[in-house]
């Protein structure tokens, strides 16, 4: 699932062709995959004016996971990838096969500084439709709307994690994929950091040392800037704006390597399940110490003993 150096990467690949081009029209194969401004209706009218037809794009933007597109007029498109989701340029022949697929909305531009009959053409492609696209009247609606989501992974503060960390007992594994806590890490720089770190996936957020929180905080920057430069981590479908596949996983050291021998001190990496998300950590880089071995045990206990009152 593509995470924030992922969409951060798309962003800055996509950003020099459509920042000041015209967007003159948009074909839209799938309405389901966009979510109209309130009140506008779903008109052939309200879907070209909430996919910005006719308008010039002045900037782009990023908050986490979520990548905006915003037009000179005020109007505002943010796109979320999803799993599989992608914006693609097309500058001279279509794509065809099965990258002709799935292909839901393909918009006509002019781009800037081009002759007047230059036509180019980007795409949203989901082929598994986890992601879409969000029409905003402005900016400030915009805000408004990632107002609800955490500090932005990519400069990430100890002090603002440690706020937001402090509220919660979850493993610390869950409160990072929580986007109300950090907005943009996923599963695997969740992993990345804790493993660069030396936390347990399972110690309880509000039980972290506060000498852990600015390393912490430190590691997810320096994670996530290292991925973004790679061009993000391509594990099956992510791909650039011009279709190229991202390097970052060359230094994953412990995301998808369970049951390998740990690249730090060789004791084989282990695998669990937490939140239903595949977790590998180093059981010897990465132990739990005593308070926190505690801590999680009687989390547990409790949790079994709630279970067993709410069967009776």
């Amino acid at each position: 699932m593509p995470e924030l150096p992922e969409v951060e990467h798309l962003r800055r690949s996509i950003d020099p062709v459509i920042v000041g081009a015209r967007l003159t029209n948009a074909i839209v194969q799938r309405r389901g995959v966009i979510t109209l401004a309130s009140g506008t209706p779903r008109t052939d009218a309200g879907y070209t004016m909430a996919l910005l037809v006719g308008a010039r794009v002045t900037a782009t933007h990023r908050r986490g996971k979520q990548m905006a597109i915003e037009a000179h007029d005020g109007r505002v498109l943010v796109v979320q990838l999803g799993m599989t989701g992608s914006l693609t340029v097309e500058r001279d022949q279509p794509p065809v096969g099965m990258d002709a697929k799935h292909r839901h909305v393909i918009w006509e531009m002019h781009p800037s500084g081009t002759s007047p009959a230059t036509r180019w053409r980007f795409a949203f492609r989901d082929p598994r439709r986890f992601g879409g696209l969000t029409a905003y009247p402005s900016m400030t609606a915009l805000r408004t709307a990632w107002s609800e989501l955490g500090p932005d992974a990519l400069d990430i503060a100890a002090t603002a994690l440690a706020a937001k960390l402090a509220r919660t007992s979850r493993p610390i594994k869950a409160a990072l994929l929580d986007q109300a806590v950090i907005a943009g890490v996923g599963n695997i720089y969740a992993d990345e950091s804790l493993f660069a770190t030396g936390i347990h996936p399972l110690t309880p957020a509000n039980r972290l040392a506060p000498d852990r929180l600015d390393p912490l905080a430190a590691a997810i920057r320096r994670i996530l800037g290292a991925a973004v430069v790679a061009g993000g981590s391509t594990l099956r479908d992510y791909r650039d704006a011009f279709g190229q596949a991202g390097s970052a996983t060359q230094i994953h050291q412990v995301y998808g390597r369970a049951g390998e021998p740990c690249n730090v001190c060789g004791v084989k990496l282990e695998g669990i399940r937490l939140q239903a998300r595949a977790t590998v950590f180093c059981p010897h880089c990465q132990h739990l110490s005593t308070s926190e071995t505690r801590s999680t045990r009687a989390r547990r206990t409790k949790g079994k003993s709630s279970s067993r009152s709410a069967r009776k």
